[in-house]
């Protein structure tokens, strides 16, 4: 589970398992990817720079189709890249990616840096800072005032009047009050959505955003019910922002 990572892994250096820095050095991009601890073929990945991509910086979860060559997706949808893995090669220190971010005929090739050792902790926090999951020594009225700010900002932008409940409850450890503040994410989703006319009005009959945690519920589960827009939030429910815009986009 991504939170007890986060809080399991501590801040020592992590030698085991897949992790690596894939650099451009014509374009000056990066890539780091490690293996998300306790997940199989799921990798956390953070970019820098990759010409195509926005925001210039940003971490996602991803997992692995399978196949061979393995091609990595961003798990929900919504990914700013695909991952094209050809070799890893870790006793020579190369690993060799594609990455196809808009044209799948001129992909990006990114060769792994043996001399870069990867900080997977650092990592994980980067992946929490960009989705949302609050640092371990924030308080929960910090976590309500920051869900309630981007409510007022959401509704300002959507002309809508939608009210942001976290199901507290639900959210009964320290670890999951951390990931209520993924409702930020939810709220950053439905203002994208609303920022498209043809979804505009759809955003604006929601009036209740309802947002629980259910521990290993796996991915993140949305449904509407009349003006009622319920999200459920688990350990493993990557990618809730990005998520969630996909979904609205094809349920709205």
């Amino acid at each position: 589970m991504l939170v007890c990572a986060l809080v399991l892994v501590g801040s020592a250096r992590v030698a085991s398992g897949f992790a690596v820095v894939l650099l451009n050095e014509a374009e000056h991009a990066r890539i780091t990817v490690a293996d998300v601890p306790g997940q199989r073929d799921v990798v956390v990945v953070a970019w820098q720079d990759v010409p195509g991509v926005t925001p210039a910086s940003g971490a996602m979860v991803y997992r692995s189709d399978g196949g061979r060559p393995a091609r990595y997706l961003a798990i929900g949808g919504g990914g700013r890249f695909a991952l094209i893995e050809h070799g890893r090669g870790w006793g020579r220190g190369r690993a060799v990616f594609d990455v196809v971010s808009d044209d799948p005929d001129r992909p990006l090739a990114m060769v792994g840096d043996a001399r870069q050792t990867v900080d997977v902790p650092a990592l994980l926090a980067q992946y929490g800072a960009f989705e949302n999951i609050a640092p371990a020594d924030e308080p929960r009225a910090v976590i309500e005032a920051a869900i309630a700010a981007k409510a007022t900002q959401a509704n300002q932008a959507c002309k809508s009047q939608i009210v942001a409940k976290p199901q507290w409850q639900t959210f009964a450890s320290p670890a999951s009050v951390r990931l209520a503040k993924q409702t930020v994410s939810i709220l950053q989703a439905i203002e994208a959505a609303c920022g498209d006319k043809d979804y505009a009005a759809a955003v604006r009959a929601v009036r209740e955003l309802r947002v629980d945690y259910q521990a290993d519920a796996g991915a993140l589960r949305l449904e509407r019910t009349g003006a009622v827009l319920a999200v459920r939030l688990s350990d493993t429910s990557f990618n809730p922002r990005e998520t969630a815009q996909r979904w609205l986009t094809d349920h709205l």
